[in-house]
């Protein structure tokens, strides 16, 4: 079964139903039949919806991988529920309260540790306010977390809304992270990759951040966020309320993403690209500001990145004399620290591709 339609006249990114699939459904007609949808919309795309949601809002064409399985209705339908929930009082309730906290630097001699890491913004994006939350942190572990945050911060916040906000994280994480390795894994075995699936889920760190919009400095283009692929594996953003998500098509157009807390949008970054060989190219895509009369727009972004350390290179079974090898291997902290630093073009491709240094040679 092919993508559905789209019933209107806007151009819009493909849906996919993932309700009441997980990684133990591997191998099923079910999974093989959403793997290919997945597949033909990265390539396509660089992205597509994954949708959780029951609504008949959400279902409206989307792509289904499969049918519906009514003994397990119940059950994804409380899942369901309970995902919106959390992200609705992650975005609605929390946000406004963690994203401002100011957070001091860990003290001479202590590396950060990459979910106390804080975004760096240029002075373009100053009116961007970014906010690692905690870790998805199991109950029994955010008043040990809350101790330790307090040594680095420099207000005092309510342990009570930490709580709160951590359980809240944890729910939409855990949820977002399932979905990352359903798509790594879907990735991996139509590349016939599958072997490298456990190898490729240890070598990857995650976090989730919640990130405030105020009003565009661009007044002229609403440019909240300028035009730019992520240097990640995988990014899973969920907007709440206020919209503003675009993607480029490769036909040159902007596709706007409608917020939905039914869905996840997924793109691909950077990182992928040079694990096979550029067979999947990263989404670029902007955030783009029209209307917003609170002047706020949250957003919650669960992104997948290589641990420090770990050195990314095309797949030996996707270098060929068809598909002769496009990158070096890369190692992904020199490529966070040259994205920081240099004025010349900021692209994976330009870091470590192959064409590139054999021209400096």
């Amino acid at each position: 079964m092919g993508f559905e339609d789209q019933k209107n006249d806007q151009l819009q990114i493909p849906k996919i139903r993932f309700e009441g699939l997980d990684l133990s459904q591997a191998g099923s007609p079910r999974w093989d039949s959403a793997r290919s949808h997945v597949i033909a919309a990265l390539q396509t795309y660089g992205c597509f919806d994954a949708v959780y949601g029951v609504t008949a809002r959400s279902s409206r064409g989307c792509s289904s991988a499969g049918p519906y399985w009514t003994s397990s209705s119940s059950v994804c339908r409380r899942s369901s529920r309970t995902l919106r929930q959390a992200l609705s009082r992650l975005h609605w309730e929390f946000a406004p309260e963690c994203i401002p906290l100011p957070i001091r630097e860990p003290p001479c001699g202590r590396r950060a540790q990459p979910r106390e890491r804080r975004e760096v913004r240029p002075p373009s994006l100053a009116w961007r306010k970014s906010q690692l939350l905690v870790p998805m942190l199991r109950p029994s572990k955010i008043s040990s977390w809350y101790a330790y945050m307090l040594q680095y911060t420099a207000t005092i916040f309510n342990l009570f809304l930490f709580s709160l906000a951590s359980n809240a994280a944890w729910t939409v994480g855990k949820h977002m992270r399932e979905l990352e390795q359903m798509v790594e894994k879907m990735i991996l075995e139509s590349m016939g990759l599958e072997k490298y699936f456990v190898r490729q889920v240890e070598s990857l760190e995650y976090g989730l951040r919640l990130t405030e919009y105020g009003i565009p400095s661009d007044q002229e283009n609403k440019l909240a966020m300028r035009s730019h692929v992520d240097p990640n594996m995988v990014t899973v953003i969920c907007q709440h309320q206020v919209g503003g998500l675009e993607v480029l098509s490769k036909d040159g157009d902007w596709i706007t993403v409608e917020p939905s807390l039914d869905a996840f949008t997924v793109v691909t970054g950077e990182a992928f690209g040079v694990l096979t060989n550029g067979r999947l190219e990263p989404c670029r895509h902007r955030v783009k500001i029209t209307s917003n009369e609170s002047g706020k727009r949250y957003s919650a972004l669960f992104s997948s990145r290589p641990k420090d350390g770990v050195v990314v290179h095309p797949a030996e079974e996707l270098i060929d004399e068809a598909h002769p090898q496009q990158y070096r291997p890369c190692n992904y902290n020199e490529y966070l620290r040259y994205l920081a630093t240099t004025k010349e073009e900021k692209s994976m491709k330009a870091f470590c591709g192959v064409a590139k240094e054999e021209t400096r040679a």
